[in-house]
């Protein structure tokens, strides 16, 4: 008699299941974030009127301040739509909590799981930890570009009403260089807690590098000796262009995109190795 062999599901509907549930159990922390960051945006429309009306004061006392002092915090042309939403918004508050998202989906992807107890009873459905793995980044990459795309639309809509003066192109540019910036943190915190198997170790490793590249950022210019460093910040690959200023650096967001994915093609070969049981 003949064994019977059961059919194997096909990779994109696994993928796709997987994801779904990722994303239904996860709405709420994405629903919050995304809901936070949309208000702050509110906030710093309706504050820009009267930074605008003051603009001939506020640029004197601004150009006052030494240059590297208004390059650490984004203040050239502060008083224009662009230079206030990169001072007030680009250049830490959208980075910062696209980040923070992409961070605790990727700790939560595998390690979280592990942690969790149900790592096991997963890997024992017909589904292969690569298809795992896909489908907690493409969870944890729709989760940051559904906030980040909320953030850009609260923004687009709402110039206008204010008299900030932004093309919507410029500001895509602006949005698309943060998104890539949180994901390449997220793939590093992926990497971590695929290797590891522990969620607050991979939240650590990948929230502190993320914080020391903001701090090397927006310190350098105020301290020679960091000064020289500058460079080998990911926060200057993303936004030492002024995207919103100048548009999209391809080079630079080549660059997150290429580490992004090398570092998911690391982590899902740790992932393959890491022995789950022997924890």
């Amino acid at each position: 008699m003949s064994a019977v062999v059961l059919p194997v599901p096909h990779a994109a509907p696994q993928v796709l299941v997987l994801t779904l549930r990722t994303l239904r159990d996860r709405w709420r922390s994405t629903f919050g974030w995304g809901l936070g960051l949309v208000l702050i945006g509110i906030m710093q429309l309706a504050v820009y009127p009267s930074v605008a009306s003051s603009s001939e004061g506020m640029q004197a006392f601004v150009d006052q301040w030494p240059d590297a002092l208004k390059e650490a915090f984004g203040l050239d042309a502060y008083t224009t739509g662009a230079g206030f939403l990169n001072a007030e918004m680009f250049s830490m508050m959208i980075p910062l909590v696209l980040i923070a998202i992409a961070t605790t989906a990727a700790a939560a992807a595998t390690a979280g799981e592990e942690e969790r107890g149900t790592a096991d009873l997963l890997l024992s459905l017909p589904v292969s930890r690569n298809r795992v793995m896909a489908a907690k980044v493409l969870a944890g990459g729709i989760a940051v570009v559904l906030v980040a795309g909320a953030t850009w639309l609260t923004i687009a809509v709402g110039a206008p009403f204010v008299d900030l003066e932004i093309a919507a192109g410029d500001l895509a540019a602006g949005i698309l260089m943060t998104t890539l910036l949180a994901l390449f943190f997220g793939a590093v915190t992926l990497l971590i807690g695929a290797a590891t198997g522990k969620r607050t170790v991979a939240l650590g490793v990948g929230v502190g590098l993320a914080l020391a590249a903001f701090l090397l950022n927006a310190l350098a210019p105020l301290a020679d000796w960091l000064e020289p460093w500058q460079d080998a910040s990911p926060f200057r690959w993303a936004l030492g262009n002024e995207p919103l200023l100048n548009g999209v650096d391809v080079a630079m967001a080549g660059l997150l995109l290429g580490l992004s994915i090398v570092l998911l093609v690391i982590a899902a070969i740790a992932y393959r190795r890491h022995d789950i049981g022997g924890r």
